[in-house]
């Protein structure tokens, strides 16, 4: 206790200046959660006054079927996005990372647009693309002799929409890092690789692969609690239709909270939320970790 005591002591100056962000992390990530987690124990709407129902939100959250379905999607996004995305990005980044300096300026730069530009935005464009008459999906289905589709009215389509949409929007960030990352790597090591005999597939696999894995660790958690996050998205192109199709637990959440008035429940959404997020980047971290530096 002694001993942490002096070494706060001695980084005074250092907490001083961290101490206005975790103020703001404090208030208005840590307050509002445990705040979430505490009234999904009520039964409340604004303006009423709290009933403390214990875990029956939570009982009545179980037996909702939309609730499962939710769930299901929101773990089908994640499981196909995220390794997909991640893969992609790894591909795109290793296959230009030897090219000039103009063509990785280029991919950095289209790449990085979608990060910048509002989803909103971006989303409105995206359900121009799916229009069923005059959109560009359906335009390209026909010039290769295929019927055109329903993308956001038909349940059999509207979630493989969502999912190469989100695609894109996820696919930016890890291009970008990954990038930069390999300019982290020394030369040193591939020229021993190099030396020791081994061919291109064997230093990728053997020196490029483990010296990107703290950042494959910090896209596969950041990417995975993105996906679990996705709103913007499903609001603006299905409102989690048609069927709940497209619906998910973030969208839930709102759905239950915004549309219906039942803010209890709509906690006890964002608690499951919070536990599965915790969960999995636990389960990634344990697997994906690393003491690799350089």
């Amino acid at each position: 206790m002694i001993s942490l005591y002096r070494e706060v002591y001695k980084n005074r100056i250092n907490y001083l200046f961290l101490a206005p962000m975790y103020l703001l992390l404090t208030l208005f990530l840590i307050v509002p959660a445990l705040q979430g987690l505490y009234y999904s124990l009520f039964d409340f709407t604004i303006g009423s006054s709290l009933r403390f129902v214990g875990f029956d939100n939570f009982s009545k959250l179980l037996n909702e079927d939309v609730f499962w379905i939710a769930l299901k999607n929101t773990f089908i996004l994640v499981l196909i996005i995220v390794p997909v995305s991640i893969f992609t990005a790894l591909f795109i980044s290793v296959a230009v990372y030897r090219s000039s300096q103009g063509i990785k300026t280029f991919v950095r730069g289209s790449f990085y647009l979608p990060l910048v530009v509002s989803s909103v935005s971006l989303t409105l464009v995206w359900g121009f693309v799916f229009n069923p008459v005059v959109g560009l999906a359906n335009q390209i289905l026909k010039a290769i002799g295929l019927a055109a589709v329903i993308w956001l009215g038909d349940p059999k389509y509207a979630f493989l929409a969502i999912t190469i949409v989100l695609f894109t929007f996820v696919l930016g960030k890890p291009v970008i890092l990954y990038l930069a990352s390999l300019g982290n790597i020394p030369e040193t090591f591939y020229e021993a690789a190099k030396i020791d005999g081994a061919n291109v597939l064997q230093q990728f696999w053997h020196v490029t692969l483990p010296l990107l894995k703290p950042t494959t660790l910090y896209l596969v958690i950041t990417g995975t609690i993105q996906v679990f996050n996705v709103f913007v998205l499903i609001k603006i192109m299905t409102s989690g239709g048609p069927g709940n199709s497209t619906q998910t637990l973030a969208y839930l959440l709102y759905e239950k909270a915004f549309v219906f008035g039942q803010y209890g429940i709509a906690s006890a959404v964002g608690a499951v939320l919070v536990f599965l997020v915790a969960i999995i980047a636990i389960i990634q971290y344990k697997f994906l970790s690393t003491d690799i530096e350089y």
